[in-house]
């Protein structure tokens, strides 16, 4: 595995990745035919009289050693735009008339995993990241194991364990929030919106019949209502959205149910302003906001 920085400071990425389909590097003033003719000594040579120092010598022909010889098996990765992109490429080497040197991609650039999960920088190791400071073109990538392992969207034993437990955790505590008495619902509710970032500005349960929590996000100002409901059915939840719509004074409302029946649980809205919460939203929000010991002295 090998990363290529296409271009000083990645100027030929978006010409590489989007349009051309390539590999490119500069090298301007080593011939073409001498590389093909895998003249190493010629190269070297080159740099020594033009006053390199020997590390960089042998990095400059190291490099374009590399690019000359590394099958069509080398998984070539860079980054554009936030994602780390991942191509193979054919062994042939082309000239431009400038004389910067190119090798064409198999297929095209991928910024995906193979389960089309797109390969965002921020959700990448740092031991990865650090490659993009290397000070020159090409390089080894010492993390290919991990970054093989994303493209493949294979987890290791440990962070399956995890996932699994997570998603047990979630499930069992679907029955516990369904427990609690309403006044403890709609306060869950509340403090699950509070860990999210939102101020309650109205008194719970004390307002209009359409809304039971009305908040205000801290920072982005966003004003929304809240209906929560311990059970509920499709047609409720209909009537609620007209009652809604009626709000144009709130950014969203949020219709938050545990114990929905089968046509509400399978419902999906279209509408980005009327939120519907279900399980197993509701656990997995008690969970990230540090809420299990709340809702166990709740019920127990």
């Amino acid at each position: 595995m090998l990363f290529i920085k296409l271009g000083t400071n990645g100027s030929w990425n978006t010409e590489c990745i989007e349009k051309e389909q390539s590999l490119k590097v500069g090298f301007y003033e080593i011939p073409h035919d001498e590389l093909q003719a895998k003249n190493w000594s010629f190269v070297r040579d080159y740099y020594k009289s033009s006053k390199a120092s020997p590390q960089w010598v042998s990095i400059y022909t190291n490099q374009l050693k590399t690019f000359y010889t590394a099958d069509e098996n080398t998984l070539w990765i860079t980054f554009h735009k936030g994602k780390l992109w991942w191509a193979f490429a054919e062994m042939q080497v082309y000239t431009t008339i400038e004389g910067a040197k190119f090798r064409k991609i198999i297929g095209k650039w991928s910024s995906s995993n193979i389960k089309d999960e797109e390969l965002f920088m921020e959700n990448l190791s740092g031991q990865v990241l650090k490659v993009q400071g290397f000070r020159s073109t090409i390089c080894n990538v010492y993390a290919s194991e991990y970054i093989t392992r994303k493209i493949n969207s294979e987890e290791i034993k440990e962070v399956k364990e995890v996932v699994e437990n997570y998603a047990k955790l979630q499930k069992s505590l679907e029955p516990m929030i369904r427990k609690l008495n309403p006044d403890d619902f709609e306060l869950l509710v509340d403090l699950i919106f509070r860990d999210l970032g939102y101020q309650r500005v109205s008194v719970i349960g004390k307002l209009q019949k359409t809304k039971d929590i009305e908040l205000l996000a801290r920072i982005s100002g966003e004003r929304s209502v809240v209906q929560v409901k311990c059970q509920s059915n499709l047609k409720v939840f209909e009537d609620y959205v007209k009652r809604f719509k009626e709000l144009t004074d709130y950014d969203k409302c949020y219709f938050v149910v545990h114990s929905p029946d089968k046509n509400l649980n399978e419902y999906e809205s279209s509408n980005e302003r009327i939120v519907l919460w279900r399980m197993p939203e509701l656990s997995k929000f008690c969970i990230n906001g540090g809420l299990i010991d709340w809702i166990i002295n709740k019920i127990n």
